[in-house]
């Protein structure tokens, strides 16, 4: 046992075992799935109506480890904030906190921006680098360059010849050196690729690869090389992979573009309109790291290579937000993370999962960050 302390010791000095991976314990993850909400959904330690009782919170704390009355109070903080809002809390499979205001659980809201992750996702599931294949034997890895004839046809010729060295990663990872100005709701694929006139995209911002700009358009060209791709749009190849096998019902893809335009296809960047019951469920499929009842669903390697920060944006991987966001949480902790407070957070060493929407415009500073304060403090063991 010294030998082996020491031999860890060591390689951690070394850098060969990384800080986080040294401090981080491994959890026993819930061995449970719950069934479509249409089939009766998640299960749950609430009564079907007001709070629970002492009896039901000492099984809270006893079943899920979770301090019910610290709970309410992230509830309680979230409710102050204008608009209507959900709040899901779910630890070790369980529902503990689960709370709506001016709305219900059925209430679909846009997640915005946390729509991302679920267009990383997809690109974890075409990607040769994870395991996968192309229809007609095609390869498409990471690195692959690809405002080209081969992937992105519609960005030829090109508005800055540096856009001919932005490879996938640079995309997923908002370092292709494409801007941050807001998107148009008028030919936006046409203004990402820089096509339109005046528009801001049409030259870079720096060297692909050295630069992190959080660009709507950059994940544009995603939605168009998964379509060069994939021969589909974003929504059905998710829907068929994905949101049916983890039974998520509830749920859209706002399209964009058409009419003469380049589309229309899923928005990609923004547009998922769903409920914090469904987002539980794409949230819970991470937590597992891709792996539903007993199914892969998505290759466990995509998710070591989304929650790896970057040497440009140490908190930020491919489309998903990681804990330097959130100073005081366990290291692990990832998130989605959308415009109005609309997040998604998991945390694998407390088996934990919870889920904020609300369609409010104006919040106090730090709202987020104490939100996830008070939840974290209402675990308990």
């Amino acid at each position: 046992m010294r030998t082996w302390s020491l031999l860890f010791t060591v390689c951690v000095g070394l850098g060969l075992i990384g800080p986080v991976a040294a401090q981080q314990p491994t959890a026993k993850l819930a061995d449970y799935f719950p069934p479509p909400e249409s089939k009766g959904g998640w299960r749950t330690l609430l009564p079907k109506s007001g709070p629970p009782d002492a009896k039901q919170k000492d099984e809270i704390r006893t079943v899920a480890g979770v301090d019910y009355d610290k709970l309410l109070a992230a509830w309680e903080h979230n409710a102050a904030a204008e608009g209507a809002t959900g709040l899901l809390v779910i630890r070790k499979g369980q529902i503990v906190g689960e709370w709506y205001k001016d709305c219900d659980k059925d209430k679909t809201f846009n997640i915005y921006s946390s729509s991302k992750a679920y267009t990383s996702l997809l690109y974890g599931l075409i990607l040769a680098d994870f395991g996968n294949t192309l229809p007609g034997g095609k390869k498409l890895t990471l690195d692959t360059k690809v405002c080209n004839a081969d992937w992105l046809p519609e960005s030829l010729p090109l508005s800055d010849p540096k856009k001919a060295d932005i490879t996938v990663r640079h995309l997923l990872n908002m370092a292709s050196g494409i801007g941050a100005e807001a998107m148009p709701m008028e030919a936006p694929f046409e203004t990402a690729l820089g096509k339109t006139e005046n528009s801001p995209f049409a030259k870079l911002k720096g060297e692909p690869g050295t630069v992190y700009n959080y660009s709507n358009a950059g994940v544009a060209h995603l939605v168009l090389v998964f379509q060069r791709a994939a021969g589909m749009d974003l929504f059905p190849f998710l829907k068929e992979k994905v949101l049916v096998p983890v039974g998520m019902e509830n749920i859209t893809w706002t399209p964009l573009g058409g009419n003469g335009k380049i589309g229309p296809y899923s928005q990609g960047y923004s547009g998922i309109m769903t409920t914090p019951r469904e987002h539980a469920r794409f949230c819970y499929l991470a937590l597992h790291k891709g792996t539903w009842a007993g199914k892969r669903l998505v290759p466990e390697k995509y998710y070591d290579f989304a929650w790896e920060g970057q040497k440009i944006k140490p908190d930020y991987g491919a489309q998903w937000w990681l804990q330097p966001r959130h100073k005081d949480a366990p290291k692990d902790l990832v998130q989605t993370a959308g415009a109005r407070n609309n997040h998604g957070y998991v945390i694998p060493s407390l088996d934990l999962v919870f889920v904020r929407v609300g369609d409010g415009n104006k919040y106090p500073k730090e709202f987020e960050q104490e939100l996830v304060r008070k939840v974290l403090a209402a675990v308990v063991k």
